[in-house]
């Protein structure tokens, strides 16, 4: 299979990145204008997020040679490499990228920037960028190395069709992540609604504590959630595992239905609710654990995910420079004091919604696990681009 350079694929100076945003300081930012793209924006196919913004004469005036528009590709240049994303379409017309990224405009006459996409999106191209990375210092890539990496040289319209392919798949994943968005909003509205005004109680009035602990087993297997697996109102589903390779914080018992709750670093607010009915599940002790009373399931997830037990959180850290929570401190979280009746209603509103959300999400890995297996064998031909679409048909 041909390869060729990324620089072969760009506009004219369509590879722009390096120092350019370096000069913005919080000052600089404000509450609308052009949006920045950072790597806390590099999401899963597409920059997205909560953008930072400067205003257009800030923009027009010192940042506009490092601009990026919709179908531009973004590239991180140091800390996590490997990082790519697609400026989406229909959302704004013009962003700034930031410091730590580059772009990557694609001349569409002889590459479909979608397959391009998926091109740097695969091990063997993630391959390249480590055996390149410079190691001096925090781990980065410039422009230059950029320029050098190779992706397979396909046809323009077998590149299309590659990007449809697996784009489908992403697309579907889209949807998905839609309607966990919106039951997060819907749940939320309801939930303000019941407490606005109610005295506060403490979540051990809802939720035990860090209930089930359990000892090494050897030989068997279990599923370990440490803290990277948790992000805000999601986690990674952990491949088995040893227990004889297990690290010794695996010793939290975690079941269906528990919300789990990072207690380093609570700014971050690192939660999930798990409904993944799995015996497997072992949680670090850097996670708290909150087992539900029967019947509240949904009710202590929406309860930890309020500004409120956010803040007392964060206010009861200990420590500086790798602040952490006590579990009893949880047990002492502010939630709002509810009647039974209104605990019931609640549930009986979210708690099939959190069951319709986690379905998405779990349709979502097969998805993913299905795209990562193909991407590979299209890139390398060794799948023709009909059977694959034949295997999608069969999961989308």
């Amino acid at each position: 299979m041909h390869e060729r350079a990324l620089a072969t694929v760009a506009v004219d100076r369509g590879l722009v990145g390096g120092p350019f945003g370096s000069d913005l300081v919080g000052a600089d930012y404000v509450d609308d204008g052009v949006p920045v793209i950072r790597g806390a924006n590099m999401l899963r196919r597409y920059v997205g997020g909560d953008f930072a913004f400067v205003t257009p004469d800030k923009f027009a005036r010192d940042l506009a040679r490092n601009n990026a528009v919709p179908g531009d590709l973004i590239f991180t240049q140091r800390g996590t490499l490997g990082q790519v994303a697609v400026v989406p379409r229909g959302q704004h017309a013009e962003y700034v990228v930031s410091q730590s990224q580059m772009r990557l405009r694609v001349d569409e006459e002889i590459a479909d920037p979608t397959f391009v996409y998926y091109a740097c999106s695969g091990q063997e191209f993630l391959n390249q960028i480590n055996d390149n990375a410079i190691s001096t210092g925090v781990p980065h890539t410039n422009l230059g190395i950029l320029a050098r990496l190779t992706i397979p040289d396909r046809p323009i319209q077998e590149q299309h069709a590659i990007a449809e392919v697996l784009g489908a798949l992403d697309d579907k994943m889209s949807a998905n992540d839609r309607i966990r968005a919106l039951v997060d909003e819907v749940a939320m509205a309801r939930f303000r609604r019941l407490s606005a005004g109610r005295r506060p109680a403490r979540m051990a009035d809802l939720a035990v504590i860090n209930a089930g602990v359990t000892k090494p087993k050897p030989g068997a297997s279990l599923r370990y959630i440490d803290i990277s697996s948790v992000s805000q109102g999601d986690y990674v589903l952990p491949d088995e595992s040893s227990w004889d390779d297990a690290p010794g914080r695996a010793r939290r018992v975690v079941s269906a239905g528990d919300t789990v709750w990072s207690t380093v670093r609570p700014n971050r607010r690192s939660h999930a609710l798990v409904l993944d009915d799995d015996p497997l599940l072992i949680a670090s002790t850097g996670l708290a654990v909150l087992s539900p009373r029967a019947g509240r399931i949904a009710g202590v997830y929406e309860a930890t995910r309020t500004e409120q037990f956010a803040s007392y959180l964060e206010s009861v850290a200990e420590g500086s420079a790798y602040p952490a929570v006590r579990a009893e401190r949880f047990a002492e979280a502010p939630i709002p004091e509810l009647d039974a009746a209104d605990w019931d209603h609640f549930e009986e509103f979210a708690l099939p919604l959190r069951y319709r959300a986690h379905a998405a999400g779990v349709e979502s890995r097969r998805l993913a696990a299905t795209r990562d297996a193909l991407l590979p064998l299209l890139m390398s031909g060794k799948i023709r681009v009909r059977d694959a679409e034949k295997l999608v048909e069969e999961v989308v």
